[in-house]
């Protein structure tokens, strides 16, 4: 699989570590920047990278880091077709997968270890869009929809109602 990865500098290491650990399952990594800690790239400009990559089909996903996680998945998500998550568990790593069909999971340096990084890649990339059992055809309707609005989501959702599902 094709994997967008980026980060800035409080990333770059834990970066590193799950890009070496997927090219060694055979994953193609392209890295979108930060390429050493010398240089102070903003946060912004890596999510505009990693949005890029997605958005051209350079990449089918994406990793993108930094300090906590949450920097990296605002600059993504900004973006139109990004869904970017940022997460500290390898249970999150798969649902924002299954249930979100997120396609940029976001971690934090300070808060993910380099071994729990690699475990969460792995899940996040093993994982697919409603592939879960027992799931109520009307549930799944709903994920369906719901991922479908997020990615349309801009000034012609401005006055909307909130809308709930009738079960």
């Amino acid at each position: 699989m094709k994997v967008a990865m980026g980060s800035v500098a409080k990333g770059f290491a834990l970066k590193e570590a799950i890009k070496v650990h997927l090219e060694g399952q055979g994953h193609e990594v392209v890295d979108v920047g930060c390429y050493d800690t010398e240089k102070f790239y903003k946060f912004p400009a890596v999510g505009q990278r990693i949005a890029h990559a997605l958005q051209s089909g350079e990449a089918e996903l994406a990793i993108n880091c930094c300090g906590s996680g949450t920097g990296a998945s605002i600059a993504a998500g900004k973006f139109g077709g990004i869904c970017a998550v940022s997460c500290e568990s390898v249970q999150t790593a798969k649902m924002i997968r299954v249930v979100n069909d997120a396609n940029c999971l976001c971690l934090g340096e300070l808060v993910v270890s380099p071994e729990l990084g690699c475990e969460m890649a792995d899940t996040f990339l093993g994982a697919r869009f409603q592939d879960a059992d027992g799931i109520p055809p009307d549930v799944l309707d709903f994920w369906a929809e719901a991922r479908d609005e997020l990615t349309a989501r801009g000034p012609e959702a401005d006055g909307r109602d909130v809308e709930i599902m009738e079960r």
